[in-house]
């Protein structure tokens, strides 16, 4: 009895990981293309690569809810302007970013979407902007993850582009 327990027990361990392996998130590849020119990821060292890691997390976080598991997303990120601007000059607080209405939010990037055999489903070259980024809703304007803006943008993009019912992709296509 206890054997058959054992064994009943090992095929079920033994079929985990191919069941989890099934329904692993799409692969989404990001990459920075001279982001010294970027008009404005942060202030240098720490700041900037921490802005940089939020913008890959804020790919990956939208691939996974709108793509299927066994596609990739290729992303090349051209240039980013984040939301407001470091004013420097404040004394006494050198991480203040003053949101105005001229200092919006914008993206540039160029994006391949494969399918799991490698075709190409879909690309592009995509410039967002939230010109009325100040007016969101108080979701995006208080979450306390880093570039909630960006963010906002992305998740709006995605939804978009890669979110919408299947048959809704091959209307717009047909127009």
């Amino acid at each position: 009895m206890l054997r058959k327990h054992l064994l009943a027990t090992a095929a079920i361990l033994l079929a985990f990981p191919v069941a989890a392996m099934a329904e692993l998130p799409p692969q989404v590849t990001v990459e920075f293309v001279e982001p010294e020119g970027y008009i404005d990821i942060g202030r240098y060292g720490y700041d900037r690569e921490r802005n940089l890691k939020a913008l890959e997390r804020h790919f990956a976080t939208e691939a996974r809810r709108c793509l299927k598991s066994d596609e990739r997303l290729e992303v090349r990120i051209l240039d980013v302007d984040l939301a407001g601007r470091q004013e420097w000059w404040h004394h006494g607080n050198d991480n203040l970013r003053v949101m105005t209405d001229i200092t919006w939010p914008r993206l540039e990037f160029e994006f391949t979407r494969h399918a799991a055999d490698g075709t190409v489903l879909e690309s592009g070259h995509e410039r967002l902007r939230d010109m009325d980024y100040l007016r969101r809703s108080a979701w995006v304007r208080h979450d306390s993850k880093p570039l909630p803006y960006e963010h906002a943008i992305l998740r709006d993009w995605f939804d978009k582009r890669f979110c919408r019912p299947q048959s809704d992709n091959l209307a717009s296509h047909r127009s």
